[in-house]
Parts: structure tokens; sequence; C-alpha cells
């Protein structure tokens, strides 16, 4: 179900958050199988949820998160956050963050990493959302004696979210103790101006774009030139 306006102070009922969590426990340990998995997200306003959990997780995340905008709206958010925070009821079990102040995404991958950590590697692909992920995912472990192998997680995203000035990525990366990658992939040689725009700061990111690069050099040895083309050509099938 979509979650309400963080807002309200009551973004998901306590019982789908606890279903979102048992479930996503269960998939992290189907899927555990493969080598590694690669999680991503796509979550409208998800940087505001995200630095909305950290908040309440006691994570000074203010000013440090990104967003879509060429220049982050860090005080639209600040006051989003606030204004929900302000009417929740959390408990001492991170669940209740999330119902209070989050989105079904949040808790569902972070269970899932748990649960996949204990046999197989986990990229979270993604920038202040899955920062604010892994953070959850250690929160949950602790709380609920859950097993999982944070040496096996780590976070991949693109450099234009590291290089976002408006925001402190990697900075926050540091001071929670996640470790963080980045792409070096650049879209400035694009002959088209929807990708051009991410070199303007729009976007940033976007369904694992970063982690998926990542995953495409180092499996299929694709460098600058190839994955160009191949963005390219998914651009025209999309289009046509």
């Amino acid at each position: 179900m979509p979650a309400q306006c963080l807002t309200t102070g009551q973004a998901l009922p306590i019982g789908v958050v606890e279903q979102l969590f048992q479930q996503g426990l269960l998939w992290g340990q189907k899927l555990s199988h493969h080598p590694y998995l690669l999680l991503s997200e796509c979550v409208v306003g998800g940087t505001t949820t995200a630095l909305a959990i950290l908040t309440a997780m006691g994570i000074d995340a203010h000013t440090k998160v990104s967003s879509s905008h060429p220049i982050c709206n860090h005080q639209q958010k600040w006051q989003v956050v606030q204004q929900g925070l302000q009417k929740a009821q959390l408990g001492a079990d991170p669940l209740t963050i999330v119902a209070a102040v989050g989105d079904p995404m949040q808790v569902f991958v972070a269970a899932m990493t748990i649960g996949a950590s204990q046999n197989c590697g986990v990229l979270l692909g993604g920038g202040s959302q899955m920062l604010a992920v892994y953070a959850l995912a250690r929160k949950l472990a602790q709380f609920h004696h859950r097993s999982w192998q944070p040496d096996r997680v780590l976070v991949g995203t693109t450099r234009w979210v590291i290089d976002d000035g408006s925001s402190q990525i990697s900075l926050l990366a540091q001071e929670l103790d996640i470790p963080l990658i980045c792409s070096e992939l650049h879209l400035r040689d694009s002959k088209y101006p929807q990708l051009n725009a991410y070199e303007r700061g729009f976007v940033k990111e976007g369904v694992g774009a970063g982690a998926s690069a990542i995953v495409a050099h180092l499996y299929a040895q694709w460098h600058q030139d190839k994955l160009l083309q191949q963005i390219e050509q998914t651009l025209i099938q999309g289009i046509h």
C-alpha cells in the first residue's frame, strides 16, 4: 500500500510495516543463492523520508541528503520532517519510526539486506535513500536480534550524487560508517538533451543507475563509451 504523507506522523499502519519486515527477511533469504544482489529504489520524495528516519534515529542528516533539484531544497525537506516528527509516536522498536515517517521501500529493502547478507553480497543502489536503508537495517538487526553480515553490504551511487555541492553524501556515509562507492559515468558527450540534463544537476540518480553502471563495469568490462552507447540505445527504444 502507498504511504501517507510523513507530515501526518502516521505514514503506515504498524501492522503493514511488520509484515513488510517479515516478507523482506524471507525474500532476502530466498534470493541469496546468487553471488550478489543489487537492490535499488525508485521512491517519489524518498530523500525526504530518508532524512526523516535518519533524524528519528538520532542521526544529524540535515543539509546532508541529496535531491533531484540542482540545488537541494533542504529547508523544505526539514520543515516537512519536523512537522511529521512532532506528531509521531515513536517507540523503542525502529519499526515504529518507519510507521510514523517512513515509506514501504525502506523497511522491505532493509529486511532483504539483513536476510541476504548472511549468504551473499548486497549492493544497495542509490544515494541518500540507501544510506538510510543501511542505517535502518543495522538498527533493525540490533533491536530484533537478527544475524546479518554488514561487511558484505555497500552502497553504490553516481558521481552526480557524490559531486552534488548542495549536499554532503560522502560526509554522511563517513559519519554513519557506511561503505560508499560511485560510478564515474558521465553523460556530457551524449547528443540527447534528456541525458545532458544529468550534467546540469537534475535527477542525479534513479533506479540504481550508479550501482548498475558499477556492476556493468565490473562484470561486463563496460567502460564509459560502451555505457554511453547502451544508455542512448535504451533511450531511443523508449522514445520509439
